[in-house]
């Protein structure tokens, strides 16, 4: 299966070795070029920097992943788009797939609007991530290397829940997902944990001591039912 993919970080590094070839697409006519069989919109800005510089985060989140889409949806090139737990409030937990995003920052709204205008063009899967972790990736056990580089000390909220899965783990079921080809809105995360048990289990292995603190409440935890219903099983 030829993949298109849309920069060369490291989900594309990990998503790459479950296919016979990768091809980065960074517009539209290199869509219609190279005719992958599927487009990954893998190419973001993260949250951090999505948050500080909110141009920069519409234009690559929104409109350049729609325009890439647009491009797939011509020539009958199914849209993958890499999605997010943070399109919800952090309220009620367990969010469905067919729960109501309402977006609590500017990195959630510039996701969901991305899958709103792909799946406007038909012929798509959406992926919701939970929590990824990975020490290369953008995410929590990312910036907690970065942070270890400061101090040896980090505090972790014990009333944050989130649902976290590895990048290797979230990159082997979103292609397993590809090659059946599931279509629509699939959640790929793993079991709710706190926080603080997140950053406890990673702190351990960089000897970051992690402090627990009873912060606000916030559910960012997502419900894996329909992707287990699918033949999927997250080890995380």
């Amino acid at each position: 299966m030829k993949v298109g993919v849309t920069d060369e970080g490291e989900f594309v590094k990990s998503i790459g070795k479950f296919f016979d070839e990768i091809v980065v697409l960074s517009a539209g006519d290199r869509v219609i070029k190279e005719r992958p069989d599927v487009v990954i919109h893998t190419y973001e800005i993260p949250y951090d920097e999505a948050n500080s510089s909110k141009a920069l985060a519409w234009n690559i989140n929104t409109w350049h992943a729609i325009n890439i889409a647009r491009s797939a949806n011509k020539i009958g090139i199914t849209n993958v788009y890499l999605s997010t737990f943070l399109l919800f409030d952090g309220k009620k937990g367990y969010y469905s797939e067919t729960s109501t995003p309402t977006p609590l920052n500017y990195y959630g709204l510039t996701k969901l609007v991305g899958e709103s205008g792909i799946m406007s063009l038909g012929n798509y899967l959406i992926i919701r991530l939970g929590l990824v972790t990975s020490f290369n990736y953008h995410s929590i056990a990312y910036y907690l290397y970065k942070a270890s580089l400061k101090k040896r000390i980090i505090k972790c909220n014990t009333n944050f829940y989130v649902s976290p899965i590895t990048l290797n783990e979230a990159s082997e079921i979103t292609a397993g997902l590809i090659k059946k080809g599931i279509k629509g809105v699939v959640n790929v995360a793993g079991k709710r944990r706190s926080m603080f048990e997140v950053c406890r289990d990673i702190g351990e292995s960089m000897d970051v001591e992690v402090i627990p603190f009873e912060g606000k409440y916030f559910d960012f935890s997502l419900d894996t039912w329909l992707l287990k219903s699918l033949g999927f099983n997250p080890r995380s």
